[in-house]
């Protein structure tokens, strides 16, 4: 991975951190659906959570978005900055395009550049980039024109585009699927890593050298992955978190009551469930009629411990927002600063995987006395 796209994603996630806190002024949108029709115009940056977006109109400043899909048929004045499982853009971005998600699909134009971080990149036939991509995409596909430089990792790299500068794929640590169609036009040089697998049309046009350059060693191999698989995790917990604050809003509200006035007995319920599952599903494995049951029981104990970190994390988030700032009872900024702050702690040497059990107890042990306490009611 460049050190280019590894600035960009510690860059992407600060900016997650520090956009909640600082921005108590600024418009906040959160609603299962957001759309701005044509003709409607927003003036100023927009900072939204939703779980599906639609910009027909015209925002004239930044678009910052945590969603599972999001989709530019307008224009955007400023930079796109989202979180989403699916981004498209058929419109004009007068700014950067910087995300993490699963798919991204660009068939208009970007003024400037494009970092992207996920799984799929399509550049279509019709998109434009006027300055340089940087590429993070398990597949990068690029049919359309970028002006720039073209820099990343990727496993599959397809080209049948123009670029205006450098074709640079050199700084994978592992071989790379690289075809380059005949229409393809490079006007710089073709950087790639050694070992690669190519497919290289002789009708294509590359101006400047062809050159493969040895791969990263052991250790930043390691590295790599470590970072993308944090980047990704963030990513799913996100979209998961937005789910749940989207569409169970009041029930996580009244989690969250009930949670303070039951901490011990969270904890201990969570920790005592946490442990006797899997001595459960262990014997019912012993006979073939248990089997299934054993399976079902080990998904749906790992769902609700998932669930309630998940839980814990937006608790936090809303504790911190309660102390700092004037948005209290966002859930959305509270999930999106949670989320950060209890994953990264889950990742400290030694001491993340008991905080990351005990947040997932603790959350768990929620869960149950909460549904218990609905069941009553019953």
């Amino acid at each position: 991975m460049t050190k280019i796209v590894k600035l960009f994603m510690a860059t992407f996630l600060l900016g997650l951190f520090i956009i909640p806190i600082s921005v108590s002024a600024a418009e906040l949108k959160s609603s299962e659906n957001l759309y701005i029709p044509q003709g409607e115009t927003i003036d100023g940056n927009l900072y939204t959570a939703s779980n599906n977006i639609i910009v027909d109109g015209d925002i004239n400043g930044d678009l910052i978005a945590l969603a599972k899909t999001i989709t530019i048929n307008g224009r955007l004045d400023g930079d796109l900055i989202a979180l989403a499982q699916t981004i498209v853009v058929n419109g004009e971005i007068n700014g950067n395009l910087r995300s993490i998600s699963n798919t991204a699909t660009i068939n208009g134009s970007i003024a400037r550049n494009v970092n992207f971080v996920g799984n799929n990149l399509n550049i279509e036939k019709n998109a434009q980039i006027n300055w340089d991509l940087v590429t993070g995409a398990l597949n990068t596909d690029i049919k359309g024109t970028i002006k720039g430089n073209v820099d990343g990792s990727s496993d599959s790299i397809s080209l049948a585009g123009k670029i205006g500068k450098n074709f640079n794929f050199s700084h994978s640590s592992q071989a790379q699927k690289i075809t380059i169609s005949p229409e393809a036009n490079i006007n710089g040089d073709f950087l790639y890593s050694e070992g690669s697998y190519l497919n290289i049309s002789e009708q294509a046009n590359i101006t400047g050298k062809t050159e493969s350059i040895k791969k990263e060693n052991t250790d930043k191999k390691d590295t790599t992955r470590k970072v993308w698989s944090f980047i990704y995790k963030i990513f799913a917990v996100l979209v998961i978190g937005l789910v749940l604050s989207t569409l169970g809003k009041k029930h996580l509200i009244n989690l969250s009551k009930s949670l303070k006035e039951n901490i011990n007995k969270s904890l201990t319920w969570g920790l005592l469930t946490s442990l006797i599952v899997p001595l459960v599903a262990i014997i019912l494995t012993f006979s073939i009629i248990g089997m299934p049951l054993a399976l079902i029981l080990v998904i749906f104990w790992i769902t609700l411990l998932c669930l309630g970190k998940i839980i814990i994390a937006i608790l936090v988030g809303k504790y911190l927002l309660d102390k700092f700032s004037k948005n209290k009872q966002n859930f959305t900024l509270a999930l999106i600063v949670g989320v950060i702050i209890l994953w990264s702690l889950c990742v400290i040497p030694y001491l993340g995987w008991l905080i990351s059990f005990v947040a997932s107890s603790f959350g768990l042990g929620a869960i149950l006395i909460y549904f218990k306490k609905i069941n009553s009611y019953v």
